[in-house]
């Protein structure tokens, strides 16, 4: 009677445990697709801007600029679809769920986000080579302003909620806002140059710079993305938190051995820990579920997925 009850009670919580991280989960979705409608918007009025004032006045660094613009407005989408497909519901076919496509996606960010700096170089590096006469122009000037003032509260707007959701892919994007207000920099440092210089060459160096920084980050947000579609193992902090989690539950002794990899965002823990043997089956056990369910009810460590072994010692001895 008394285990019947038990595991009628552990039934209960489990099911809490999972519906709370169900609503979590929807809620992080809904976040996510939030900020990626703001990114939408704006961009696609940035671009639509950019590219009128650029075709009107001919001047091709407000026109890549606008195109930049554009690239994040494709970014944005490429999220909205990825929420959709990457749904923590396992199936048939993906028995530990879809999270890692949010990582492939990242990836391809990163690796769009160093196309981007590759071709920002190429550009840098042509215009102090071959610099091109140019006129300012007032109108260009303020729609650049314009886009460095809406790609900055962009950037500040997408890492606010990546932080609070833990989002690597909405970092991603938000970088991509960063690289685009750094490029608004570069095109208004040149247009303002153009004043007493009378060609392209200050806007070249700046966008030499700005492509290197990109880059760094690329690279930054690309070894992220690796790490998690490889399993890496939880930083020390993390692992150090599973320990003292575990070690707290009443009835464990010893953590015998702990392994840990990234599932996409998600955290897989594999645990040995060490019970007095003169237990039952059924006490070891409830030992056990304590540990399980404390760590997978962890908001804050993002465990996905908790196996608890039990080793016996003896402690007479």
């Amino acid at each position: 009677m008394s285990a019947g009850f038990f595991y009628v009670k552990r039934a209960e919580k489990i099911r809490g445990i999972l519906m709370e991280k169900s609503k979590i989960a929807s809620r992080s979705a809904r976040l996510i697709i939030k900020v990626s409608i703001v990114n939408i918007t704006v961009n696609l009025i940035l671009t639509i801007l950019k590219m009128i004032f650029g075709f009107f006045y001919g001047n091709l660094s407000v026109i890549s600029d606008a195109l930049h613009s554009a690239s994040d407005l494709a970014t944005s989408f490429l999220i909205i679809i990825i929420v959709f497909i990457s749904s923590p519901k396992a199936d048939k076919k993906h028995n530990y769920g879809h999270e890692k496509i949010e990582s492939l996606a990242t990836l391809f960010i990163a690796c769009f986000l160093a196309s981007l700096g590759a071709f920002l170089i190429w550009q840098g590096v042509s215009g102090i080579i071959s610099p091109v006469y140019a006129e300012i122009n007032f109108y260009l000037i303020g729609v650049t302003v314009l886009s460095l003032v809406f790609k900055e509260g962009l950037f500040w707007f997408g890492i606010h909620y990546a932080k609070k959701l833990d989002s690597e892919i909405l970092k991603a994007d938000a970088w991509h806002s960063r690289s685009d207000s750094l490029s608004s920099v570069a095109v208004l440092i040149g247009l303002i140059a153009t004043h007493f210089i009378g060609n392209n060459i200050a806007e070249s160096i700046v966008v030499l710079i700005i492509s290197l920084f990109i880059l760094k980050v690329a690279f930054g947000i690309f070894r992220t993305a690796v790490n998690q579609l490889t399993d890496k193992a939880v930083n020390d902090d993390i692992y150090n938190k599973i320990k003292e989690i575990s070690s707290q539950v009443i009835g464990v002794k010893a953590i015998d051995n702990l392994r840990t990899r990234m599932f996409g965002s998600s955290i897989y823990v594999d645990i040995e820990i060490a019970v007095d043997g003169s237990l039952t089956v059924n006490e070891s056990h409830a030992i056990a579920e304590h540990v399980h369910d404390k760590l997978e009810s962890s908001v804050d460590l993002r465990i996905k997925h908790c196996t608890v072994h039990v080793n016996p010692i003896n402690e007479n001895n």
